[in-house]
């Protein structure tokens, strides 16, 4: 597998970076701060802080994970795919199940990771990561008969 040309590398693939970049550092950032605050919480409860230490995890796993893609490995990029779909769907129970304002900040963090990996695989992106050009989207039909 040949790596692709840093220097031919799409706008489409810096911006997709720069949102998962930002999206792992707020991960990490919120993930941290749950961790505080369940600490000093008198609830006596360790599951925030626990799902704290995770969305910490998951932040810095984004952050790994980007900066593997963005060297332009395609393996690394739908990892990263796949989880930023995932992490969403969880932050999303998490935010409205627990309704914590810092899952739902959390949540926010997640879509702009999901939205990085919506750039990287539109057609610029996929032929600077797969050097293949995107096949030409076939006209349907649509039941419309085109016989007089």
């Amino acid at each position: 597998m040949t790596s692709p040309d840093p220097a031919q590398r799409p706008k489409l693939v810096v911006w997709a970076y720069r949102c998962w970049l930002a999206s792992g550092v707020l991960m990490a950032l919120l993930g941290a701060l749950v961790v505080v605050v369940s600490v000093f919480d008198d609830s006596g409860t360790v599951a925030s802080g626990a799902l704290g230490v995770l969305v910490l995890i998951v932040g810095l796993a984004y952050i790994l994970l980007g900066s593997k893609a963005f060297t332009g490995d395609v393996r690394w990029r739908s990892s990263l795919s796949a989880l930023t779909l995932v992490v969403v769907a969880m932050l999303l129970f998490l935010s409205v199940g627990l309704g914590s304002p810092l899952f739902a900040l959390t949540l926010l963090a997640g879509v702009i990771g999901l939205f990085g990996s919506l750039l990287a695989y539109r057609p610029e992106s996929e032929f600077w990561f797969t050097g293949k050009e995107p096949e030409p989207r076939k006209k349907r039909n649509l039941g419309r008969s085109t016989k007089p």
